[in-house]
């Protein structure tokens, strides 16, 4: 019996519109007050023209996407996040911005009671602005 309860190809999608608050907040906890997150009138200036979602903020919509599919598979065992590969932030998000954090099961370890996921955050106009390779561990 396999002890990683999902299946190749199986996915779950997780979406959030990400309000100013939202990233206050996130500001707050982290201490990351960078003038890109908070300050209107700098980025006005900059080619975004608009103060920029952090990007570390968006990308944790994918943890909340790892967290749906473990609900999801009700396994026996308890898993923890391993890490991620390959993160890249590929495109701003803006205040307000409407962001879906698809993941989806690319590969399994059954050796050694491993997932790996392929996480794609996309924001309402379907355009691209995250993308990550998650690793799940099972402890048996």
């Amino acid at each position: 019996m396999s002890v990683v309860p999902f299946q190749i190809g199986e996915t779950v999608s997780f979406t959030k519109t990400i309000s100013e608050s939202d990233v206050y907040l996130f500001a707050g906890i982290t201490g990351d007050f960078s003038r890109m997150h908070i300050d209107e009138a700098f980025m006005a200036a900059t080619p975004f023209k608009h103060r920029i979602v952090h990007g570390v903020l968006t990308f944790a919509l994918g943890s909340t996407a790892s967290t749906m599919i473990q609900v999801k598979a009700n396994a026996n065992v308890p898993s923890l996040s391993y890490g991620y590969d390959r993160l890249r932030f590929l495109r701003p998000v803006y205040f307000g911005e409407t962001v879906t954090a698809n993941y989806t099961i690319e590969s399994i370890d059954e050796e050694n009671y491993k997932s790996f996921a392929k996480i794609e955050i996309y924001n309402q106009h379907q355009e691209l602005c995250v993308v990550a390779t998650h690793i799940l561990k099972f402890i048996p």
